[in-house]
């Protein structure tokens, strides 16, 4: 009736520290407090988490991501300092609780939100930092990938924030990427530019492709091999960049290009 989380003895948290983080997740999600002792001994032994494997505490993380508002414990861990044992780069602050609330009103609500959490939280980290993380947590290669993949576009946000590039740049600067990753980015990024861009490409641009395909260039007489790829490609940027609409129109700049070939 008092709404307090009491660990059952003095040794809770060292027999085994994992407690530490499901007395979080608990407290925030029931609405409840650590009882004061509990909280003392929490703050004791805070540092028996790196005595836990990699794979126990992504069990734990998992379970938090999983919470309607994960955001909460994610603070409460900071405040106590389980989340700097984590990583000491990451952080949770109004900044990511903003960013979550996106992430829960996103037009794309088919994406994991696990997922999509965990690329906002490690979104501030470095390439290495983020390398450590995988390794230590021994991540699933799939959600390894949208981690990995939210940092290298990060790395390109300057470019994407470009308040005038062309429809084809912004393609070549997000094809290739995780779906999930690049929404992250356009959550996590302040630019409302770069968000623009972002969604340009996932609600349009990425669908975008050449009305001829390589039978096509191939019965126009271009000999099978790597141009075959190179032309198609380059069709594709014609069409993103609204230099071709039609299939016709993108016969004449096939024949044009064949024409300059042979010159």
């Amino acid at each position: 009736k008092h709404k307090l989380i009491r660990i059952l003895h003095e040794k809770s948290f060292i027999d085994d520290a994992t407690r530490i983080w499901r007395g979080l997740r608990y407290e925030q999600r029931l609405g409840f407090k650590l009882e004061p002792v509990t909280l003392k001994l929490l703050k004791r032994d805070i540092d028996m988490l790196d005595t836990i494997s990699g794979d126990r505490i992504r069990y734990e993380l998992e379970c938090i991501l999983g919470e309607e508002f994960p955001e909460k414990a994610l603070r409460r861990a900071e405040e106590l300092g389980a989340l700097a044992r984590l990583h000491p780069s990451l952080r949770s602050d109004r900044q990511l609780e903003k960013k979550f609330g996106k992430a829960r009103g996103s037009a794309y609500p088919n994406l994991p939100p696990r997922g999509l959490y965990l690329a906002l939280l490690t979104h501030p980290l470095t390439s290495g930092e983020i390398g450590y993380l995988i390794s230590y947590l021994r991540l699933p290669k799939s959600v390894a990938q949208i981690i990995r993949d939210t940092a290298s576009i990060k790395a390109g946000l300057e470019s994407l924030a470009d308040p005038e590039p062309t429809p084809s740049r912004i393609y070549h600067l997000l094809h290739g990427y995780a779906p999930l990753a690049i929404v992250a980015t356009s959550f996590a990024t302040d630019s409302p530019v770069a968000r623009r861009h972002i969604k340009l490409y996932l609600d349009k641009l990425r669908y975008i492709k050449p009305a001829l395909n390589g039978n096509d260039l191939k019965e126009m007489g271009i000999a099978p091999g790597p141009q075959i790829k190179e032309i198609l490609n380059l069709l594709r940027e014609a069409r993103l960049d609204g230099k071709v609409t039609s299939k016709q129109a993108e016969i004449e700049l096939v024949r044009g290009w064949m024409a300059e070939r042979t010159l």
